[in-house]
């Protein structure tokens, strides 16, 4: 009994195990967001959710391409975070030239759209750094082994896509789309027509060209940071992803 008061006695502090992320504006979750110590890191689920199981009491680091950075003790974070999307100063659109209303407009909605898909073209490229050496192995192999091989190496990056970000990545807009094609290219040095070609051949490649044309995209463009579109995409990526 006296055992059983001392523990009651003992001053408890229970942190919640768990941690849940939302865009503060649209409360949606965020996927892919990075918690991290120096001992310890994990990233939230398609619902945005994260275990914090693996953390002590230390500060913990949450930070999310163009959004926020929070610092924080793991006794002070609450069960739902919200974090904030961080905007190009007005300064910084001057510098490019956009003056009119409707420029700054579009470039506002070419900013949001090249957070959304810059992820996806960032994992793009680790995965396919990641099976250089498998794929190397798999080019000695005879020639339907290795067309079977690359679409199995093909389908998994799909699915760890997938399975890291949820199937919104099968929901862009056309113009997301005609991004994250440009952005592959920047990650990879490869354009999405060369991957396709390499991954599941020549007729593929070109039947996905062929539809991507209709859609007013080119699997075979090339990323160009000093011009147009491409060079207002580096901007964004300079000035809010990785400052």
């Amino acid at each position: 009994m006296v055992d059983r008061l001392c523990l009651l006695l003992i001053p408890l502090q229970v942190y919640s195990q768990t941690l849940v992320i939302r865009n503060e504006s649209t409360k949606e979750p965020l996927a892919g967001v990075n918690v991290y110590s120096d001992s310890h890191g994990t990233t939230t689920d398609t619902n945005g959710v994260c275990s914090l199981a693996g953390f002590s009491n230390e500060e913990i680091t949450i930070s999310h391409i163009g959004y926020e950075e929070i610092n924080r003790a793991k006794e002070h974070l609450p069960q739902t975070l919200y974090l904030a999307m961080v905007t190009i100063p007005t300064s910084s659109i001057h510098v490019l030239g956009l003056k009119s209303r409707k420029d700054k407009k579009r470039f506002h909605k070419l900013e949001r759209d090249v957070i959304r898909v810059y992820p996806y073209a960032q994992l793009v490229g680790i995965l396919l750094g990641e099976y250089t050496t498998a794929l190397d192995s798999i080019n000695e192999l005879w020639y339907f082994r290795r067309k079977q091989a690359k679409k199995k190496v093909f389908q998994d990056i799909e699915n760890q896509l997938i399975a890291t970000y949820g199937r919104r990545v099968r929901k862009l807009t056309k113009t997301q789309g005609r991004i994250l094609i440009r952005l592959v290219d920047r990650e990879t040095e490869h354009t999405s027509y060369k991957i396709i070609k390499d991954f599941r051949g020549f007729l593929t490649a070109g039947f996905w060209q062929i539809t991507a044309r209709l859609f007013g995209h080119n699997l075979k463009s090339s990323y160009n940071p000093e011009k147009g579109e491409d060079k207002m995409i580096e901007h964004i990526i300079d000035t809010i992803i990785k400052s």
